[in-house]
């Protein structure tokens, strides 16, 4: 992963941010934002994983120009998907879920990608892109992973876990956040810190309604969370983990948070304050920061992870704007 990044110093890092004002209140040593939203000329930490495994897929042999490359999101994955398809002169068909918001729909469509809706929810997604990729012969570049499909989904995780390399390179920090979903990010992350800083505290980051690792790291083993997604968090609007994920997950993440979007709507605000422009999912992991040192209810977390005067923290934020209009409704409301 080094020496493909290290080939391409076109592809440089993506800005840390200090976030002075929520620092003092906190109470945090030092507290910045790691700001995807620009991340290779698109809005989210996405391309990272995308472009690593496509390139890495095709030096291999496995994909050839012409091909088509399948995968379901909810927006951003399926973006950097097509547009890295594009890239390599392949075709993208990307699976959405019926109810995405139609600027993710037209920015997927907008790098070349044919979008399919499906009834249902991002995971019904999946499993519909699975038939279709098996019955045509289509590549599928998933970030979520099933047995007998753990290949693709490593590639990208490994790709993502180059956002620690940058932010070490530009600070030294004791706690990360950073949104749940599936799994990949957290996975990436995570897998990043116990190899090579182990005391590192990292922080999983869910919306209540879709905290399916959350709930998964209760049990034991993967579980699907049921009822409404009732988020605006749609990037992190999952039922169901990645397993590949998972396994890693839930021995290198030091806690699991799950909360309203209330608090994510903080955090978009404290952001468009020091100049970023970031989404529901996007500004979860501050938003999570925010929860666990505000709310009473969080005080044995936030002790746990030694939240006070020392702590140096880093909160990802893993997308920019995805829905203006919802954008424009939390942090300039009429």
């Amino acid at each position: 992963m080094r020496a493909f990044f290290s080939a391409h110093p076109e592809l440089r890092a993506t800005p840390l941010t200090q976030v002075l004002s929520l620092q003092h209140t906190s109470g945090l040593a030092s507290l910045h934002v790691k700001d995807e939203s620009g991340r290779f000329g698109l809005n989210a930490f996405k391309l990272l994983g995308a472009r690593f495994a496509i390139e890495t897929l095709m030096a291999e042999g496995a994909v050839a120009r012409g091909d088509v490359l399948a995968c379901a999101s909810e927006g951003n994955h399926g973006r950097a998907v097509a547009r890295a398809a594009r890239e390599v002169g392949c075709r993208a068909r990307v699976y959405m879920a019926h109810d995405a918001a139609q600027a993710r729909v037209d920015a997927i469509a907008s790098e070349g990608a044919e979008v399919v809706r499906v009834e249902g929810s991002y995971d019904d997604a999946v499993r519909v892109l699975q038939a279709d990729a098996d019955a045509h012969g289509w590549t599928i570049i998933s970030d979520t992973a099933w047995p007998g499909y753990e290949r693709v989904p490593r590639l990208i995780m490994l790709g993502y876990a180059r956002l620690l390399d940058e932010i070490t390179a530009a600070t030294d920090l004791d706690v990360v956040l950073v949104q749940g979903g599936v799994g990949g990010l957290l996975c990436g992350v995570a897998s990043w810190c116990a190899m090579h800083r182990p005391g590192i505290k990292v922080v999983c980051v869910e919306p209540a309604s879709a905290a399916c690792l959350q709930a998964s790291a209760r049990a034991g083993h993967p579980i699907a969370v049921t009822g409404p997604l009732t988020t605006a968090m749609a990037g992190l609007r999952n039922r169901e983990v990645s397993p590949l994920a998972f396994e890693s997950a839930r021995s290198t993440v030091d806690a699991f948070v799950a909360i309203d979007d209330e608090w994510t709507e903080r955090a978009m605000r404290v952001l468009h304050g020091v100049g970023i422009g970031a989404g529901a999912s996007g500004a979860a992991a501050l938003g999570g920061l925010i929860a666990i040192c505000e709310d009473p209810s969080m005080a044995s977390v936030r002790d746990a992870l030694a939240l006070g005067p020392s702590a140096r923290v880093v909160a990802i934020v893993s997308e920019g704007v995805t829905d203006p209009v919802h954008w424009h409704s939390v942090v300039r409301p009429a």
